[in-house]
């Protein structure tokens, strides 16, 4: 059918429908003829690190990173991953928004913790409702999971969405995983941060 037609708009995988900039392709090219091709430190080169929290200031103003505190991985599932499974075990539950994207669910059930859908309700945009998540929160609540935008709805938390988590978090003692991997696609305001809330980055 795609190839039969050009009016078809593919949603079922996060790709922008837009290619490389030409400047990150030709940088890799450069890189690979200059003879990086061998292993980096774990979590990135010093360099990167420090590009990245430069980048992490710049995008979401009031934010100090630290490159020491910062970690780079090849995706957003080894993230994600590394975090449950870190955080993560038999009796522990994880709080995660549901639509979302399937790799929260599976990594959840894979370490042995209870996965606690929170649900995503269509008519506020796909955001959640506060009184949901309060009532979802438990003494056995670890982690919760935000992902603003959303996958694979394309909703956006409000800040006071964000206010409403930092609060759970600090009172239930949870940890939060929030994945901010589409970002850069918000059309309509500025990208908010739960990192911008007290008590957060720690």
């Amino acid at each position: 059918a795609m190839q039969r037609s050009r009016d078809v708009i593919r949603m079922e995988v996060g790709d922008p429908d837009f290619e490389t900039p030409s400047h990150i392709t030709a940088s890799a090219i450069s890189a690979l003829q200059a003879g990086q091709t061998h292993y980096e430190a774990a979590g990135g080169s010093p360099g990167l690190r420090k590009a990245v929290a430069n980048h992490l200031e710049r995008s979401r103003p009031g934010l100090k990173a630290d490159p020491d505190q910062v970690l780079c991985m090849p995706g957003g599932k080894p993230v994600i991953f590394h975090t449950i499974a870190a955080l993560c075990e038999e009796g522990d539950e994880v709080i995660y928004p549901n639509p979302g994207f399937p790799a929260y669910e599976t990594t959840i059930e894979w370490s042995g913790a209870t996965a606690v859908p929170l649900r995503l309700d269509e008519s506020t945009g796909f955001r959640f409702r506060h009184d949901d998540l309060r009532r979802l929160v438990s003494p056995r609540t670890k982690l919760i999971i935000l992902c603003s935008p959303g996958n694979p709805t394309g909703g956006v938390l409000t800040s006071q969405d964000l206010d409403a988590v930092a609060d759970v978090a600090r009172e239930s003692g949870a940890y939060v995983l929030s994945d901010e991997i589409y970002s850069s696609l918000i059309f309509d305001g500025q990208h908010d941060t739960i990192l911008l809330r007290e008590g957060m980055p720690e």
